[in-house]
């Protein structure tokens, strides 16, 4: 309205059922040739998965329409709305069949020195079917994710390291839900991640980490204008930063886990009129911290402090919409009953502070959980 107090809001059910078979199945194999020592590792994967993608969008009884404008400071309402599917709304079966295998070889050069390299195969076979249409789109990758390393120790509690690595997003995301006609003809999107590190024991129950990284996104689908649901393959996204770790026990009753991490993930060329070069990635922050703190009182009980502090971050990569910086407490509660017993209390955002966790789309965010509580009785046999 002219006050600017309105807004519309809408609504949608979104059902995803998936049934998984897989099996993954490792070997190690030490052998010496010459002066040189090795640890041979290998395996395969096998697996399928189906399943069903339907969205359903709600409609309004009082409109007829998936709209319905309300107050802001007073958003509930209890209007009528019914929810079918439409034409844009997901509705499609699935299949997916993957094999892999993978082998690494750590091969120790000296007590110094040892060298990683590895090699793993993929095999992605996709089909979904348009349950509206029935007609099934698919597609086949084939594809190989080499990775290297370097370890230098020049003590027995100090390491440093290097690591480069590549691998590959299906065209149909992490989701495996739904394949288009544009989705088809798209190449997976493909990552090259070089990092170097130092691992430091400040004692056999302390480690130190530290890590500077560099991550190179490309493939990323750019909607063709000339083509409606199909897809230019020229986004691409730049990740570098800086981490720091702690982990282990300071005293014999304190024990820490936690880090820092600096991450700056900028677009690097074009992905839309409004996601161009220099935005920020959505939804990763420019700086995080987590840090857990356990303090044993006696032999049986313990307790643990955790604090989380993350720096504000945008819903989506047009960096419209800013999602603000938020902390949070968590507290546990630990009692042994006995060696194979024991009891524990964990409460989440202790403070019951209210904060944006992450968000789908600039009109989606999602608020973090209220306070939770959670008891349990761990056995061990």
């Amino acid at each position: 309205n002219a006050a600017g107090t309105a807004v519309n809001i809408s609504a949608y059910n979104s059902q995803t059922d998936r049934t998984n078979y897989f099996n993954q199945t490792n070997f190690t194999y030490r052998f010496v040739t010459g002066p040189w020592k090795h640890t041979l590792l290998g395996g395969f994967e096998l697996g399928y998965q189906e399943g069903l993608s339907l969205r359903e969008d709600g409609f309004f009884a009082t409109t007829g329409t998936q709209t319905l404008v309300v107050n802001p400071l007073a958003p509930l309402t209890r209007v009528g709305i019914t929810f079918r599917n439409i034409a844009s709304g997901a509705n499609s079966t699935y299949d997916l069949g993957l094999a892999a295998a993978y082998v690494q070889d750590q091969i120790e050069l000296n007590e110094h020195v040892q060298f990683i390299g590895g090699l793993r195969y993929d095999h992605f076979d996709f089909a979904a079917t348009d349950r509206r249409t029935n007609v099934t789109n698919a597609r086949v990758d084939d594809l190989i994710s080499p990775r290297a390393g370097l370890v230098v120790k020049p003590l027995p509690n100090l390491a440093f390291y290097t690591s480069y690595s590549i691998s590959y997003l299906p065209s149909s995301g992490d989701q495996f839900s739904a394949l288009t006609p544009g989705l088809v003809i798209a190449q997976p999107e493909r990552f090259e991640n070089t990092e170097v590190g130092v691992k430091y024991d400040v004692s056999p129950v302390l480690q130190l980490t530290g890590a500077l990284f560099n991550l190179d996104r490309t493939n990323q689908r750019l909607a063709d204008p000339n083509r409606p649901g199909f897809f230019l393959l020229s986004g691409q996204t730049n990740t570098q930063g800086a981490e720091i770790g702690a982990n282990g026990y300071v005293t014999d009753w304190w024990s820490i886990a936690g880090g820092y991490a600096f991450t700056d993930a900028r677009i690097t060329n074009r992905l839309s009129d409004t996601i161009v070069a220099g935005n920020f990635v959505g939804l990763v922050p420019l700086n995080s911290f987590t840090l857990w703190n356990k303090f044993d009182i006696d032999r049986h009980f313990s307790v643990g402090v955790g604090f989380i502090n993350q720096s504000h971050s945008f819903a989506t990569s047009d960096n419209t919409v800013r999602l603000p910086s938020y902390s949070r407490f968590d507290l546990g509660l630990f009692y042994r009953i006995s060696e194979n017993v024991r009891a524990q209390v964990n409460i989440e955002n202790l403070f019951d502070r209210s904060y944006i966790v992450s968000a789908h789309n600039n009109n989606n965010i999602l608020p973090g959980a209220p306070r939770t509580v959670r008891a349990q009785v761990i056995v061990r046999w």
